[in-house]
């Protein structure tokens, strides 16, 4: 029980009283007036950043072809998770060496690829693959506009989105490029932002899923050791004690993986059982010499690599004292990253944005670049009209997230019972495994790593350019179909296709501008092949090709 004094007056409070404290009118008024005058000042850069992100949305919005993408298999990945409840280690998907071990270091990203598949199909994936990539390029362009301003980070922006746009496949590459952009602002709010040690401890807590995510998880012990480097001289013994202690919590968390120190040091390993030259892995000195290869990115690559190189020469000559040198150490590692692998075009792209902008603002010692930022948006328009992909921006076709006819050749294979063994292509062996698996096995996939060393070369390739390698290949696995890409473009893998046209033993029974089929002319598809054999004289050698 409650007790007042005896003369205390007690004056009721009225609904309509609150009413008008909570929701007084001049503060409404005040707060609309405030918000209002904060979206005109902003209005310019929303507006950039509409269109920027507009833009790079476009060129993701592909779509992925399944038949030569690693999706299938990542998705298949996550699924064979929940039904068995384990990671594979070995070789499963494949029958010719079931046994081979591999590391397994993107589980993660097949676990979250096969939940939103289940519960939202591809389109939902794609838009998963979107939003990443635009939070990604959000964060690491609204870091670089701090320090450099609106303009210079629009016009580097402009030079690196048909990069970043250039990886349209669904990957376990996203987390790697989200996690790096997270872990570079951290660390550069720590050192320039003077945020407090805290934050950091996020770092070693993302570390245990990234290093479960992709194998590029590598790329954040880099980034966070040219910090700690550049920290070590300065005068502050505790900044640099504290990036040391969350460093080493951060390399020690990279051992939480089903591997242990395997799986940490596979960044290091992972090529030692390469022997399959894959086309994203070559060096763009190397795709330029090819005469098949039209991919106006490797001109945008060597432009946009010439003026990184260009404005830290000119940072290190006229003004060394605003060198920031975890910058400078990841110009460099980005540069050569992007120059030996088409697949890191979208990695350099993104930490272009940063790098260059520095590089331009800082040049010189009074900073003249950053005032002319009229100069910076002409500059960027121009770089937008030469830079954009206009088969992707002003494209007819609507843009489809997965075409139905993809998957329509696997289709045909289980609604006719089709059985194997089955002799695929390198390139089209995850959509099988997607389709089919755990029913049918591959005899390949893409995935060199998981098949023994000399497997390519001593096997998979002579079977394809040699008849008595292929005759001595149909005795021992005792093939009962053949499913390839049609887009295959290894020079024995077309040769293959056209000598099976010829081939009497052999009879195409589907083709379509994806796949072709064929069966082997045996008792058991005597019915198939009668019902489904399609005319030799319908192939060519350029509708092969």
């Amino acid at each position: 029980m409650l007790f007042f004094p005896f003369n205390a007056k007690i004056k009721p409070l009225h609904a309509k009283t609150m009413l008008n404290k909570l929701f007084s009118l001049k503060k409404i008024q005040a707060f609309l007036e405030n918000s209002s005058l904060k979206i005109r000042r902003h209005f310019g850069i929303i507006l950039v950043i509409i269109f920027l992100l507009t833009w790079l949305s476009v060129l993701l919005s592909r779509g992925t072809d399944l038949t030569t993408a690693d999706l299938g298999r990542h998705i298949a990945n996550g699924r064979y998770f929940f039904e068995n409840h384990k990671i594979p280690e070995k070789n499963l998907y494949s029958y010719t060496n079931p046994d081979a071990s591999f590391v397994n270091h993107h589980w993660g990203s097949g676990i979250i690829f096969y939940l939103i598949w289940k519960y939202f199909d591809f389109s939902g994936l794609n838009s998963f693959y979107i939003s990443m990539s635009l939070l990604t390029f959000f964060l690491i362009f609204s870091l670089t506009k701090k320090f450099s301003g609106l303009a210079i980070a629009t016009f580097v922006a402009t030079l690196t989105i048909p990069l970043i746009g250039d990886r349209t496949e669904i990957r376990p590459e996203i987390f790697s490029y989200f996690f790096s952009v997270v872990f570079f602002q951290l660390l550069w709010k720590y050192k320039y932002e003077n945020i407090s040690s805290r934050w950091l401890l996020f770092l070693p807590i993302i570390m245990i899923i990234w290093v479960n995510m992709h194998i590029y998880f590598i790329f954040g012990i880099g980034i966070f050791g040219l910090f700690f480097l550049d920290a070590l001289p300065e005068k502050n013994k505790k900044k640099s004690k504290a990036l040391g202690i969350i460093l080493f919590l951060t390399i020690l968390a990279t051992l939480f993986n089903p591997l242990g120190i395997k799986g940490a040091l596979y960044p290091f390993n992972i090529f030692q059982n390469y022997n399959y030259r894959v086309l994203e892995n070559q060096s763009i000195g190397f795709l330029s010499h090819l005469n098949f290869i039209a991919n106006p990115n490797l001109l945008i690559f060597k432009i946009t690599l010439s003026i990184l190189l260009l404005s830290h020469l000119a940072l290190l000559i006229f003004n060394r004292k605003k060198i920031s040198w975890p910058l400078f150490g990841l110009a460099i590692t980005i540069s050569i990253l992007g120059w030996s692998a088409l697949r890191n075009f979208a990695l350099f792209g993104y930490f272009s944005i940063p790098v260059i902008a520095h590089g331009i603002t800082y040049a010189f010692k009074k900073n003249y670049l950053k005032k002319y930022h009229v100069f910076f948006f002409v500059l960027s328009f121009f770089a937008f009209i030469f830079f954009a992909n206009r088969d992707a921006l002003f494209s007819n076709e609507p843009i489809e997230y997965t075409p139905k006819e993809v998957s329509a050749s696997a289709n045909f294979f289980i609604k006719n019972h089709l059985s194997g063994p089955i002799f695929n292509d390198y390139d089209i062996g995850s959509f099988l495994i997607f389709k089919l698996f755990p029913r049918e096995k591959v005899f390949v996939d893409n995935r060199p790593e998981a098949y023994p060393k000399d497997f390519f070369q001593t096997v998979y390739i002579p079977i394809q350019q040699s008849d008595t390698a292929w005759n001595n290949a149909l005795v021992k696995y005792n093939f009962n179909v053949i499913y390839f890409s049609l887009k295959d473009a290894t020079p024995w893998g077309q040769d293959f296709l056209l000598k099976r046209i010829d081939d009497p033993g052999w009879s195409p029974v589907y083709a379509d501008q994806y796949a072709i089929i064929f069966l082997r002319k045996n008792e058991k598809n005597k019915d198939l092949i009668s019902k489904f054999e399609i005319a030799r004289n319908n192939f060519s050698s350029k509708k092969i090709r």
